[in-house]
């Protein structure tokens, strides 16, 4: 009871407890909100005794600064100014809403704290605490952990309000590797058998455009551009803000020249709203069921593979303009892709169209050859 009647008599100490899954509690305290550091309950020093007070009056001598502040070194004001930084604003309106999800999440869990605990390494094993809410979704935890990393790491490099921070070189749960995964014809004519014309046109902007789920509902009729042969899709991608130029197949252009008078989006949902990436991928979810529920029922029809996904049109339609032997560059522009990113893509679906890996390789040897690489 003395100690606890010691630690109370010293003003301005700000307290932070941390309980883990386990049923462990931690203490730290702080000379006031904001301020740094100056005792763990997990250290040899007791709290209200002479150490522990001598800790508190060392970094009370800059006890003016640390007023002045209080409010700039909460963990809750640095997130604030890293969503008015131009590194969180010029990011893509997908993934800011991405990352808003977890921000507001650590916002809520850490907010309150100085934003000195992160230069602690104890401070790892509370976020991974704090991250165990995803466990159940590998994708969802290493999101959160990319999230905290470039939160922490803006921090340090652009606010100055931490000096190191430890959460760095985190494994990763999720691995997924679907480059040797692909449509083939047949599966995608056995989903149109079973669609109706509002879910036609998803697959048809799926599979001739190689369209993510996210890019499927944003395309409106001025990114339908007459090219000197024909026709093409040019728009910015919604998740990285790239640049993309697709040529409008003839399914491409009876997309657009089918659209109903008055209708803002190419495509749209069932109830003619706009359509979300989770609404287009549960159209091929229940696509792919109702095809096999057909199949089930009738063994001249095809069967989809279970572990296609709307997704995987990407690869689909990047492995064939690998095939017909387009360049790497007409692969990137067509794909939204880095020329980097690009070499790199194609050369895992080179396993994919054997027939032309060689040929792809030379090319790839070629590119780099010019480039000097």
């Amino acid at each position: 009871m003395a100690k606890s009647k010691k630690a109370k008599s010293l003003k301005g100490v700000h307290r932070v407890k941390k309980r883990f899954s386990g049923g462990g509690v931690r203490e730290y305290h702080y000379a006031f909100r904001g301020g740094p550091k100056f005792w763990s309950s997990d250290s040899d020093v007791d709290e209200g005794g002479p150490e522990y007070a001598l800790a508190f009056a060392s970094v009370l001598r800059g006890r003016e600064l640390l007023v002045r502040n209080v409010g700039r070194n909460t963990t809750r004001a640095v997130v604030e100014r890293y969503l008015r930084s131009a590194h969180f604003v010029n990011l893509g309106q997908r993934t800011q809403d991405d990352y808003k999800k977890y921000i507001s999440a650590f916002d809520q869990e850490f907010g309150e704290d100085p934003i000195a605990i992160f230069e602690e390494k104890e401070a790892v094993a509370e976020v991974r605490e704090w991250k165990n809410r995803w466990a159940h979704s590998p994708k969802q935890y290493d999101y959160a952990t990319s999230v905290v990393t470039r939160l922490l790491n803006w921090a340090m490099s652009e606010d100055a309000s931490i000096r190191v921070y430890h959460h760095v070189n985190i494994a990763r749960l999720y691995r997924s590797n679907r480059s040797d995964i692909v449509w083939l014809p047949e599966e995608l004519r056995a989903l149109r058998a079973v669609a109706n014309d509002r879910e036609k046109r998803v697959v048809i902007a799926a599979s001739e455009g190689g369209l993510t789920p996210q890019d499927i509902g944003v395309l409106r009729k001025e990114h339908v551009q007459e090219t000197p042969k024909g026709r093409r899709l040019f728009f910015r991608r919604t998740k990285t803000g790239k640049t993309v130029s697709i040529p409008a197949t003839p399914a491409l252009s009876d997309l657009n020249d089918t659209t109903p008078v008055g209708q803002e989006y190419l495509v749209v949902s069932l109830e003619g709203h706009k359509l979300t990436s989770e609404r287009a991928s549960g159209i091929f979810r229940d696509l792919k069921a109702r095809a096999n529920k057909a199949a089930a029922e009738d063994a001249s029809l095809v069967h989809v593979r279970e572990e296609l996904r709307l997704s995987d049109l990407r690869g689909t339609v990047a492995t064939e303009l690998l095939r017909v032997g387009c360049s790497l560059n007409e692969i990137a522009v067509t794909m939204g892709w880095g020329l980097r990113h690009a070499a790199n893509i194609i050369e895992k679906y080179a396993a994919v169209a054997p027939e032309v890996a060689d040929e792809v390789l030379d090319k790839l040897n070629a590119q780099r050859k010019l480039r000097g690489e």
